[in-house]
């Protein structure tokens, strides 16, 4: 009988123990800014380039800690808009930093910081209700495609190969990602406007692991003021697993 309870105490202890999980490094930062000129009076097109940066939060072990990173993307983008639709497509690179804030057995050193690297693509198409004072762009389809290397993909391979189950890692170096999204314009000018957006997605080659097969969706809030030339934006993206993003940057037309 004391061992029966020894053993049902094990079980217990073991369901209720908190794991640690890893990511791919842009997870819960996807997507980027597209900045849009609205509607006046013809269809026009115009190329956009951008910069931003990007501050992560990954909630480990329960709320216990927090690991962060650091994410800084150069972007460029084409953007065509008429009276019903607006279509682009661009391409970018990040340089980022993931922080560990705890160490790990040997494998991890407290405080240690790895570096990643990524370039990707996206296209996308939207449906506008255009009126004089606002473009509502109830519905749109954006698709990217995000490739990622370097330091800390090494780590995450190394974590992988020497896991002793106490680690959950979902890594998925490359990423092709779909979101759905639905932008309001609020037209100051010609040139200048503010626009506020919503977005959710997920990813569409993610490939389930024995570790982990729950959802990869992401979902967030996109803001931007443009004022002539000049767009600031800031994107705010929420991942599972309570990995979350803060991003602003600085978009500029360059014709």
């Amino acid at each position: 009988m004391k061992a029966l309870l020894n053993l049902l105490l094990v079980i217990i202890v073991s369901s209720c123990e908190v794991k640690r999980v890893y990511t791919t490094g842009s997870y819960g930062s996807i997507k980027s800014y597209t900045e849009k000129q609205h509607f006046i009076d013809k269809k026009t097109t115009a190329t956009y380039v951008s910069g931003d940066i990007s501050f992560g939060k990954h909630s480990q072990e329960d709320d216990s800690f927090n690991d962060t990173k650091t994410i800084v993307a150069i972007n460029i983008h084409r953007n065509t808009t008429g009276r019903f639709f607006n279509y682009y497509y661009g391409l970018g690179g990040t340089y980022g930093a993931y922080n560990f804030k705890e160490g790990y057995s040997d494998l991890i050193v407290k405080g240690e910081k790895s570096l990643f690297y990524t370039i990707n693509i996206k296209s996308g198409i939207n449906y506008t209700y255009t009126r004089p004072k606002v473009d509502w762009r109830f519905i749109g389809l954006e698709f990217a495609y995000l490739n990622e290397f370097g330091p800390y993909q090494d780590k995450l391979s190394e974590l992988t190969t020497n896991n002793d189950g106490n680690l959950i890692i979902v890594n998925q170096k490359s990423m092709f990602t779909f979101n759905l999204y639905s932008e309001y314009v609020f037209k100051i000018s010609n040139e200048e406007a503010f626009t506020l957006g919503f977005y959710l997605g997920d990813l569409l080659n993610y490939k389930n692991t024995e570790l982990y097969s729950d959802s990869t969706g992401f979902s967030g809030i996109t803001l931007g003021l443009r004022l002539n030339k000049y767009s600031v934006n800031a994107i705010f993206e929420t991942g599972e697993g309570d990995i979350k993003s803060s991003k602003i940057g600085l978009t500029y037309k360059l014709k």
